[in-house]
């Protein structure tokens, strides 16, 4: 299930001219992928946080329960490197569209090459305020 600021942040994307040249899903739309993935295209998605991983200090732990899941597809040919500077530039345009604030952290995997989908493949995750989780 997406979240309220999962969906804020992709309307507010779809709206963004930035995102114009990127394919812009939701991950519960359950939209078919083209195969091999010729066009950039970002998932947005919600996650549950899995909170058993912090051991000591879980009590001032101040993330909500959910996170904010972006996945970036970008087209083999285009490599690794293109595809990890569209995660920073991606990332930076998210944290300006995060006008509330809601964002607490950021971690971002490393760039992988995805033989299913023939594609680079990113994923970064947003901690979010506990107050952000239940919009």
């Amino acid at each position: 299930m997406i979240s309220d600021f999962t969906q804020q942040l992709y309307d507010s994307a779809l709206n963004d001219h930035f995102f114009d040249r990127f394919g812009l899903i939701l991950e519960n739309d359950f939209q078919q992928l083209k195969f091999p993935v010729r066009n950039d295209t970002i998932s947005f998605g919600t996650e549950k946080n899995d909170r058993l991983n912090f051991l000591l200090g879980y009590d001032i732990f101040e993330s909500g329960d959910e996170k904010t899941v972006v996945t970036i597809l970008t087209d083999e040919k285009s490599g690794g490197a293109y595809c990890e500077q569209c995660a920073k530039d991606i990332c930076m345009k998210i944290l300006e569209l995060d006008t509330d604030k809601m964002i607490i952290s950021i971690a971002v995997d490393r760039c992988v090459y995805d033989p299913n989908s023939f594609a680079y493949k990113v994923k970064m995750s947003f901690g979010l305020r506990e107050i952000a989780a239940g919009i």
